[in-house]
């Protein structure tokens, strides 16, 4: 099982980079030579790599032999940074996209090692010859040294091969010459399964680091003053409505692993208040079949099902949108989560009306779970 979760792992990263190339051959040819052509879709492609030096953020008792490590990572990047009037009029901002490999030695042997491959959105600002950037980043992680019962039992931080990895990040970036560009990071990593297989407490890594980028064509980035046309005060609020859910594993009361759905459904209205920003409220409504067993087992009195509102922020980039929310649970009779909690998303907009997405479900520092969702959007007239 793990041989082929690898294959299917590989390619499809084999299969993203090779879109990748093939999209940067097309956009590498694009280029801004007169004002006209500021107002059709452009973009610049990099090439980046870099060092990452952090420490493990040992969150709960079950991980304090992860305490005071700290890892090293390599990072390459390949990514398309729009350069045109459309974008400026949309944030006032040039915004990146584009695909982040990461490996990483975690400095623990029971951690072993670890490479990502995520998606990337980073909007890119200017405050006259210096840039800032903010970074939020979703993909896989692949991981060499699993819990394991008899080879390696200590490792209470994940337990399956591929897990869900997350960037939330900062840089400054500088300018070296025409090509050559550098910036500073600081990012906030996290990994797991989502609850797919425990034990899974996560890893959480703060790191800083230096990268250094080449630009194949670089081109002098659009100049316009601000623009301060309010267009989002005339939209409607944007309502979502639709499902969510994930295979759990969990041990019965024989003690044989069994994997079982979670299943919800969620409505939500979002109201845009800035260029790229929104503010969102609504509510869900899940069961947990594996949590069930799991109080079964422990001969727990309560519910498997949960209901919660929340309220948050949307960042708004083209398609996709990153949410932040938090909640708190109205019905909540379990004794193993706190009533307060906390998801954090990507969604995709495929069309007008619906969207596929990622969200991870979070109490305090520890990672519960992580869903897809499928959501249908409509607006009033």
């Amino acid at each position: 099982m793990r041989r082929n979760i690898r294959i299917l792992f590989l390619l499809t990263l084999c299969l993203f980079l090779r879109t990748f190339f093939q999209q940067a051959g097309l956009q590498a040819q694009i280029r801004s030579t007169n004002e006209s052509d500021s107002d059709r879709k452009q973009s610049l492609f990099s090439i980046g790599a870099g060092m990452q030096k952090g420490f493990i953020f040992a969150h709960s008792p079950e991980v304090e032999n992860t305490k005071g490590a700290h890892p090293t990572g390599v990072e390459w990047i390949f990514s398309w940074q729009r350069n045109d009037r459309r974008a400026w009029d949309l944030c006032n901002c040039f915004p990146r996209k584009g695909l982040l490999l990461a490996y990483y030695d975690f400095d623990r042997k029971l951690l072993g090692k670890g490479m990502a491959a995520a998606f990337f959105l980073e909007p890119v600002y200017r405050i006259r010859k210096t840039f800032f950037s903010f970074k939020a980043s979703s993909g896989f992680a692949f991981l060499s040294n699993p819990f394991d019962s008899l080879s390696n039992p200590t490792n209470r931080s994940y337990s399956t091969d591929i897990s869900g990895y997350l960037l939330l990040g900062v840089s400054a970036w500088f300018q070296l010459s025409n090509h050559w560009w550098t910036n500073i990071t600081i990012n906030y990593q996290h990994t797991s399964n989502g609850g797919f297989r425990q034990p899974n407490k996560g890893i959480n890594w703060p790191t800083a680091g230096v990268m250094l980028h080449y630009y194949t064509k670089p081109e002098t980035y659009y100049t316009r003053p601000r623009s301060t046309v309010k267009f989002w005060k005339g939209t409607s609020i944007r309502w979502d409505a639709g499902i969510f859910g994930i295979a759990k594993r969990e041990l019965d009361k024989n003690g044989e692993s069994r994997r079982l759905p979670l299943l919800g459904v969620h409505m939500q209205g979002s109201k845009q208040v800035g260029r790229i920003h929104a503010l969102t409220g609504g509510g869900e409504i899940f069961t947990d079949r594996a949590l069930k067993m799991k109080m079964e087992r422990d001969t727990v009195e309560g519910s498997a099902t949960r209901a919660g509102l929340l309220a948050g922020h949307e960042f708004i980039l083209g398609k996709f949108l990153f949410s932040q929310r938090l909640g708190v649970y109205l019905y909540h009779d379990t004794p193993f989560f706190t009533r307060l909690y906390h998801r954090w998303g990507v969604q995709y907009h495929m069309n007008k009306h619906f969207g596929i997405g990622v969200h991870l479900n979070a109490h305090k520092q520890v990672a519960e779970f992580v869903d897809v969702r499928m959501s249908y959007s409509w607006r009033r007239k």
